[in-house]
């Protein structure tokens, strides 16, 4: 894959750096990532697609000149759901572009995911086992939780915050980054748009979490019984820059059992 002179970096993250070159949105892995990893991005992409859900399209998966892997999509003219939310901080327009987003999120879990689909309850189940340096009998409380997850067929994002959600020039909504797609259940999905929002914009954690529950018909405490096991899912990636807040999350449920 080939990228312009005129290509420009929108965001640049531990493992990749994104540029929108023309009418494209391009994903640069750093060489480290697998290209296995790459191409499961993109064939979760074309399943959410054919399932219903608006998502910009795959283009092209391939190298680039380094050898580093790189996927690239087509380019959805509009702005992020973020950059609206933080531009109306303050206002009712905040609301309103809340209440779209968990509308949103409210249609995508309403689509029922292949069966092809990583199953949500073997995964986060086994990226609880991988966190690192839990209590052995925390992990173990954490890992029943994830076991005795009922089966689900919602489609479930996994990764759903304001900052993937691509709001088109004609209001038009579209979800982004689909890395960790699951199939599985709402309120597991909804508790780690909760941890999201805790981390990055906790003066509107409860905010989102009341929204939806209303919404959705599922209670607070529903969602709230997923966040410990999330976060735990959430730490074996070895995210550094968040680990003491998830570490808290897991350990406020630790301590009210």
């Amino acid at each position: 894959m080939e990228l312009s002179d005129s290509k420009q970096v929108i965001v640049e993250r531990h493992n990749k750096v994104v540029y929108v070159d023309g009418g494209r949105i391009v994903k640069v892995f750093k060489a480290t990532k697998p290209a296995s990893d790459v191409f499961n991005e993109a064939l979760n992409i074309a399943r959410v697609i054919e399932a219903g859900v608006r998502v910009p399209k795959v283009l092209e998966v391939s190298q680039v000149a380094d050898g580093s892997w790189a996927l690239s999509t087509e380019y959805v003219e509009g702005v992020t759901m973020r950059s609206l939310m933080d531009a109306a901080e303050g206002t009712p327009e905040y609301d309103k572009l809340l209440e779209q987003f968990v509308d949103f999120q409210i249609e995508i879990q309403g689509i029922h995911g292949s069966e092809l689909m990583k199953d949500q309850k073997t995964k986060i189940a086994g990226m609880v086992g991988k966190a690192p340096e839990l209590d052995p009998s925390v992990r173990y409380d954490l890992q029943m939780r994830a076991d005795r997850m009922a089966p689900g067929r919602s489609i479930c994002h996994c990764d759903f915050n304001p900052s993937n959600v691509i709001v088109a020039e004609d209001g038009t909504l579209y979800a982004c980054d689909w890395t960790h797609v699951t199939r599985g259940l709402p309120e597991a999905d909804a508790a780690m748009t909760y941890i999201l929002f805790k981390m990055y914009h906790p003066g509107h954690a409860e905010a989102y979490l009341d929204l939806f529950s209303k919404k959705a018909d599922i209670a607070k405490q529903k969602v709230h019984y997923w966040v410990p096991v999330m976060a735990a899912a959430e730490l074996s990636r070895g995210r550094k820059d968040a680990e003491e807040f998830l570490r808290s999350q897991v350990d406020a449920a630790v301590d009210t059992d």
